[in-house]
């Protein structure tokens, strides 16, 4: 016993080394393609996890850590490794524990938000800089070049049109002031997104990394029970995302939860930050429930799949108002079931049943047309009834009904 346990370990290991190379090797390849390389990382962790355990897969991650670190320098090294390591021990720790495929998403999603948190308080103490206000302060300043960017080009179109265009749009007042209206908002967007905007960044960052964390670690589980299948090792799966539906009862907390928090921060201003947080988590919800509507109504016309992916692209980018509908549409689906999931979860289980009785009712029919035949001996399909054969076991061994019928004759020859 002491001898297979050695080389049970010895194999882990060495699987733990091949492994960690192959997750090097991923991780470089998300440098230069991040989401190939964040999406894929974590996939041998998650073997490793599910094969041999935590203790092989963490020396697995150690491992590939110090490599990188080796070729990359300590800050790619453990911005690589926080995102790999984590999702890949907390997805890998739920199929092995077989704790079901929502609970083992929500695992691996708590373990990156734990690592990615430990990840930049770690590098703003060894580098002394702070981090997070250079990433909100990129993106503050994306936002308003994208703006700038898009004032410029209503500018030069405005006069850079043919002159008779040009003395046409002159003279109608209209377009005109239309012209000078989106210029004017674009130029009070952008001193709003640089007054306003890092606080509602830093106050919407809980929520966006959440939400974030959660959507990545679906993808990934995804992606290995695609992957994992190949080597004989298949995760559960969810149910269809066209059936997803948030229940009434979270719709009516959820609905509560944004009014009392509108309503207090009103009266205390601390609570901005929880009011956004609320805000983005109810448009997140009702949102994605909406478009999840839009898609199964396209589906049941029997539109083509790149019509629905553009479909959902144009309403997802098109500005307020699309997405205001998409979150009505889904806030309503809550309450009014317009894809029929209620009603249709009836009929499918009483097809269940009904299959069930039939082929209960079949496997009974079978087991008793086998037991008794009309002279008296057993029947078996593809056998005479006197055939030794018939009472032969799967171990190949003859069965108590077969030993019994050997020993004494047969009642048709005593007779005779």
């Amino acid at each position: 016993m002491r001898q297979i346990a050695q080389r049970q370990s010895t194999r882990g290991l060495t699987e733990g080394a091949i492994l960690a190379a192959l997750t090097v090797l991923v991780a470089a390849l998300g440098l230069v393609a991040p989401f190939v390389g964040t999406l894929l990382a974590p996939l041998p962790i998650m073997l490793l996890t599910i094969r041999w355990g935590l203790r092989v897969a963490a020396l697995a991650t150690v491992v590939a850590a110090l490599i990188l670190l080796m070729f990359f320098g300590p800050l790619n090294a453990l911005s690589a490794a926080a995102l790999f390591a984590p999702l890949g021990l907390g997805l890998g720790w739920g199929v092995w524990r077989g704790v079901g495929s929502a609970r083992t998403v929500l695992v691996g999603a708590g373990a990156l938000i734990v690592a990615i948190v430990a990840s930049f308080v770690l590098t703003t103490i060894m580098l002394h800089q702070d981090l997070l206000g250079q990433f909100v302060k990129g993106l503050v300043e994306s936002q308003v070049q994208a703006l700038q960017a898009l004032l410029a080009s209503t500018q030069w179109t405005a006069h850079n049109l043919p002159p008779d265009v040009l003395a046409s749009l002159r003279h109608n007042a209209a377009l005109m002031s239309q012209v000078h209206q989106q210029e004017d908002q674009a130029r009070s967007m952008i001193g709003f997104t640089r007054t306003y905007g890092a606080g509602l960044i830093y106050h919407a960052l809980p929520v966006m990394l959440c939400l974030g964390a959660l959507v990545w670690a679906y993808l990934c589980y995804t992606t290995a029970r695609v992957v994992l299948r190949r080597v004989g090792h298949e995760p559960p799966g969810f149910a269809p995302m066209l059936t997803w539906r948030i229940p009434p009862g979270l719709a009516t907390l959820l609905l509560w939860a944004f009014a009392g928090v509108t309503f207090l921060s009103a009266w205390f201003p601390w609570l901005s930050a929880a009011w956004v947080s609320v805000l983005l988590l109810t448009v997140f919800v009702f949102g994605f429930q909406g478009v999840l509507v839009a898609l199964a109504w396209m589906k049941r016309r029997r539109l083509s799949r790149s019509l629905q992916i553009i479909v959902v692209a144009l309403l997802v980018t098109s500005g307020l108002w699309p997405i205001l509908a998409a979150v009505l549409l889904g806030l309503l689906d809550a309450w009014f079931d317009f894809r029929r999931l209620g009603a249709a979860s009836a009929p499918k289980r009483d097809e269940q049943a009904t299959a069930a009785g039939i082929v209960s009712t079949a496997n009974g029919a079978a087991q008793g047309s086998a037991t008794q035949t009309p002279t008296g001996g057993p029947r078996v399909a593809g056998l005479p009834a006197d055939d030794p054969r018939r009472h032969l076991t799967r171990s190949g061994r003859r069965s108590k009904t077969g030993r019994r019928a050997m020993k004494r004759p047969h009642e048709g020859g005593a007779s005779s």
